[in-house]
């Protein structure tokens, strides 16, 4: 009877621990995020799986938010949903969360990550660029802003 007590219980231990970050924060369906991408006003798609996995692909209209939660931070506040790493740590999803909720921002993950969201039938892009959209304040400042006192490129 012990052994399938102690079974028992390593289930139930893993199943509490079993790295589902939905538990600890809100996440966003696939489905649910396309049907909020279709309104008047969606929510900025932070990817911060790192450059070169933004620059394998991507969804469209997401900023590439670097790997440290320190490095960026998007403008004004709003629905901001989050693409990770698969398999991303706790702690980094608790740095996002607290660099991104401190700003003002609401925020969501993206349940499934990429793999959940080409699953459901969601496109991938390749983006042509690494500007930012206005509205987002871009970590590095843009070549030429600091030049001769007029930006190389104007946000409008």
């Amino acid at each position: 009877m012990r052994p399938l007590f102690v079974l028992l219980l390593l289930a139930v231990f893993l199943l509490l621990g079993s790295g589902d970050l939905s538990a600890r924060w809100p996440g966003v369906s696939p489905g649910q995020l396309q049907a909020w991408l279709d309104t008047a006003d969606p929510p900025l798609i932070l990817d911060v799986r790192g450059r070169a996995a933004y620059r394998a692909g991507t969804l469209a209209g997401a900023l590439d938010g670097g790997v440290e939660p320190s490095g960026f931070l998007p403008d004004g506040g709003g629905g901001l949903v989050l693409l990770l790493p698969e398999g991303a740590s706790e702690q980094l999803v608790e740095a996002w969360f607290a660099r991104l909720t401190d700003a003002g921002h609401q925020v969501w993950i993206l349940e499934g990550g990429i793999a959940g969201w080409v699953e459901a039938g969601g496109s991938v892009e390749i983006p042509q660029s690494t500007y930012t959209r206005p509205g987002s304040v871009p970590f590095l400042i843009p070549r030429g802003l600091c030049e001769g006192g007029s930006p190389s490129q104007v946000f409008d």
